[in-house]
């Protein structure tokens, strides 16, 4: 929440880079809590309520009336709105169970839209999904699970699998798979990869200047791959189960109503702030000692802080459950196999932010629809023309130049396909019996 003005005052320059350096750890700050699943959120709601005697909930009942007048616009609402509103919530949690497409038809489907790609490494590939678990793991190692499979096909099969939508299954367990999609992401920190493999535990403790001594790096580097892998995805699978995680509720809820879709953003799940009335009466008294003064006026100025960084998340959300409708709208209104190819770096410029702030939105929100319970992730599918195919096609039309890892990577880029460098070497196996 930008500070409030008198109208016609204008901010001198000092102030405009004041507010300039507020805003920056704003930002930050609202990335990471955009990353968080509604519950995490709501613990760290909980938590700065009880730090700052400044902020408050707001009474549920006014909250209540707001939601069911934004929800119903374009009808009466009753004088039983209360009453209107329990019915409305009990028929939201009851259409948690709606089950969404599973796991392994997600996966199945992609393999069935493979073109060039050895006839072998599919059939291989639809046996390893046959035994992923609920989480997207492999309970038995591949030679046990495809015990006729040569080790050269059998390689080949678990990288195509690893790579499709959701990034991260065919492993052995969320430490793997979290690496997985660290080297499938560019915009990965350096040592991302190594933190996960070696160091994870001690970033869970919070020990990075141990980290950082190790990998003979700063402090402010731990950091950002700590941010970094809160995008990604520990347990890919889940976002595709039958029946949701009773812990998992969803940020939205986007339905069909007289052929035209509605979203419905899931605000009961999430605390609404104010600032204490008689916090603010303080911070305009006059007659407060200096220091009593201050410290009502830090607590008023973080309270509001806060309030607006939650404002800008819940913004985010919305922008992007609202483009998320115009660019699968057949989905919503059709159901799963009308799902079109989208990436999320095209996402991204449609609804101008950063591509990692949409692998954030992606990788920890859910969507209810009429069809089922979704991951957001579910909405950027692999693309029709499969990532094996373009890069084949690259490497064939510049036979001569002979590129370099990184200038393949730059190409795939180009078209929308994000894949460092050291992942291009990795697969480029795959496609070396067609070339």
């Amino acid at each position: 929440m930008q500070p409030i003005q008198a109208p016609g005052l204008a901010l001198s320059q000092g102030q405009k880079m004041t507010l300039g350096l507020r805003l920056a750890p704003q930002m930050r700050v609202m990335m990471q809590y955009l990353a968080m699943p509604v519950l995490e959120l709501r613990e760290e709601i909980k938590k700065k309520l009880d730090e700052n005697p400044a902020l408050e909930e707001s009474d549920s009942a006014e909250i209540l009336f707001s939601q069911i007048e934004r929800s119903y616009k374009n009808d009466e609402v009753s004088a039983d709105w209360d009453e209107e509103a329990s019915d409305r919530h009990q028929k939201f949690m009851e259409s948690l169970a709606a089950p969404g497409e599973s796991l392994h038809a997600h996966l199945l489907v992609q393999l069935g839209m493979q073109k060039n790609v050895d006839e072998k490494v599919v059939n291989v590939a639809r046996l390893l999904v046959q035994n992923l678990n609920t989480d997207g793991f492999l309970e038995l190692a591949p030679q046990e699970a495809v015990p006729d499979a040569d080790s050269e096909t059998l390689q080949n099969a678990v990288l195509l699998v690893q790579m499709m939508d959701p990034q991260g299954t065919c492993v052995r367990d969320y430490k793997e798979s979290l690496s997985v999609q660290a080297s499938l992401r560019d915009d990965a920190p350096g040592y991302a990869e190594k933190v996960i493999t070696e160091h994870l535990e001690q970033l869970e403790k919070e020990k990075y200047k141990e980290i950082a001594d190790s990998l003979h790096i700063t402090e402010g580097q731990v950091l950002e791959i700590k941010d970094f892998i809160k995008t990604l995805n520990p347990f890919p699978g889940r976002s595709f189960s039958v029946v949701p995680d009773q812990s998992v509720i969803p940020s939205f809820t986007i339905t069909a109503k007289d052929g035209e879709l509605e979203v419905y953003m899931n605000d009961l799940a999430v605390p609404v702030l104010k600032i204490s009335q008689s916090f603010l009466e303080l911070d305009e008294s006059k007659d407060a000692d200096a220091e009593a003064k201050k410290f009502v006026h830090d607590k008023v100025q973080d309270a509001q802080d806060f309030i607006s960084i939650l404002e800008m998340r819940k913004e985010t959300l919305k922008k992007a459950a609202e483009a998320i409708i115009k660019c699968q709208r057949d989905f919503f209104l059709k159901g799963p196999k009308y799902l079109k190819p989208l990436t999320q770096r095209d996402f991204a410029k449609i609804i101008k932010v950063s591509e990692s702030t949409v692998s954030r939105i992606a990788s920890s929100k859910y969507v209810q629809t009429d069809w089922g319970f979704y991951s957001f992730s579910y909405f950027f599918p692999s693309q029709g023309e499969s990532v094996l195919e373009i890069l084949k096609e690259i490497i064939e039309t510049n036979k001569e130049k002979r590129l370099s890892d990184q200038q393949i990577s730059d190409l795939l880029k180009e078209r929308g396909i994000n894949m460092a460098r050291r992942t291009v070497s990795k697969y480029k196996s795959l496609i070396r019996r067609q070339v």
